[in-house]
């Protein structure tokens, strides 16, 4: 099954989402390696006894803005997340609607069907059938005609005499 336009625009920005992500993690590493070198030469100076006010300040700031970074991959990863989660529902939706749309033409396409194989044929020899009954009409059948159609079985009492029930139907040709 092929990508709908909606889950394709989610993957990509997806993927351009990770690039960025994967481009701050790489940064927050070198960052966490600066720490750790902060931190080294800070217990060297501080043997030595030297002055390490400026690479302490140096540490804390690094750490800050490693956790500042750490934090913002995790928000673009989430909104990520999240932006996925709602292209697939709103993917699973259209599909749904599509197929939807596809059932209502298909039962469309069938009812017509029924329609046209219900419509009453003429033979040549003036027989009007339905697929059900046939029916022998008297004279000649002319396009709108009027037919009276008896069905079998079926009569109208009218007192004393006894009428058969007919149905007028418009014969198109």
């Amino acid at each position: 099954m092929a990508l709908s336009s909606i889950m394709t625009g989610a993957l990509l920005s997806a993927n351009t989402s990770r690039q960025i992500a994967h481009v701050q993690h790489a940064t927050k590493k070198q960052m966490d390696g600066h720490a750790g070198v902060l931190d080294t030469e800070i217990k060297l100076d501080s043997a030595r006894g030297g002055d390490v006010t400026k690479k302490k300040e140096e540490l804390e700031e690094t750490q800050k803005k490693a956790a500042e970074l750490a934090e913002t991959t995790i928000n673009t990863l989430t909104t990520t997340n999240e932006d996925l989660k709602k292209a697939s529902k709103e993917d699973l939706e259209a599909q749904r609607a599509e197929k939807a749309a596809e059932k209502k033409k298909a039962e469309k396409e069938a009812a017509e069907e029924r329609i046209e194989k219900a419509k009453v044929a003429t033979s040549e020899s003036g027989e009007v059938s339905d697929e059900t009954a046939a029916v022998s009409t008297e004279g000649t059948v002319l396009a709108g005609a009027s037919i009276d159609i008896v069905s079998s079985g079926i009569t109208v009492s009218t007192g004393a005499v006894s009428e058969p029930a007919g149905k007028n139907v418009d014969v198109k040709v």
